[in-house]
């Protein structure tokens, strides 16, 4: 699969709509409750830092930080093989057994949502994510059968699995989520095909902020982090 094909509608993914969220998740050893008190757990400790004092991009740190913690609180307790990755820098919570990691990352206004596209992550991405998200490829190849030389590869156990997204996206009212498995890349940088879509019911949240993630790598492009949606 080619790292920078054009995003098209034609390429739309599958979309589980909320209804069914819990039960795809469930296959995944993830739970819907796991993700919304991940997300709100997130959302409580942004707020103790939104004030003055604080840098400004501060809350959006907090956000990601807080919820990726929870998430790896909520699903090392269940003791199922789960376990926190950081190779590279790059923080997942990962079971090495289902082949499946989880990143927490800020998406557009079509997060959570079935909307007129699929949604795109805010930031364009560094070399970490570029590599998840080939392997990520690769494993669906993989799943059709096709030549994977890729797979032969030894790399460490949190990267040897398929990168799935926390995909995070705060408005005046609500904080809208869905767990995603990005597949490609876009020419400009920013992530925006998936191959499937689990879209989570939104949490009430006055003043949310987006998660903003820490940078991956220097060759980063170091845009402005704006953290309040509008």
């Amino acid at each position: 699969m080619s790292q920078h094909r054009e995003h098209s509608p034609v390429h739309r993914s599958k979309v589980v709509r909320a209804h069914e969220a819990d039960a795809r998740l469930s296959e995944m050893g993830l739970s819907v409750a796991n993700v919304r008190t991940s997300v709100t757990t997130g959302d409580d400790a942004r707020r103790r830092v939104s004030v003055k004092f604080y840098p400004r991009n501060f809350p959006g740190v907090t956000m990601w930080a807080e919820t990726l913690a929870s998430l790896r609180r909520e699903l090392l307790k269940t003791r199922q093989g789960w376990r926190i990755g950081q190779t590279g820098n790059y923080e997942t919570v990962y079971s090495a057994q289902r082949n499946l990691a989880f990143a927490v990352v800020a998406g557009d206004k079509y997060t959570g949502i079935e909307g007129p596209r699929d949604p795109c992550l805010t930031r364009r991405r560094g070399p970490k994510t570029k590599e998840r998200i080939e392997r990520n490829a690769a494993y669906e190849q993989l799943a059709l059968k096709l030549d994977l030389p890729l797979l032969a590869e030894e790399i460490p156990a949190d990267e040897a699995c398929s990168t799935w997204f926390l995909v995070v996206y705060a408005d005046e009212d609500y904080i809208r989520m869905e767990v995603s498995l990005p597949v490609d890349i876009r020419k400009d940088g920013l992530v925006g095909e998936w191959v499937e879509r689990i879209i989570i019911d939104p949490v009430p949240s006055s003043g949310a902020v987006a998660p903003i993630e820490p940078d991956e790598d220097s060759d980063d492009d170091g845009e402005p982090l704006v953290t309040r949606t509008a």
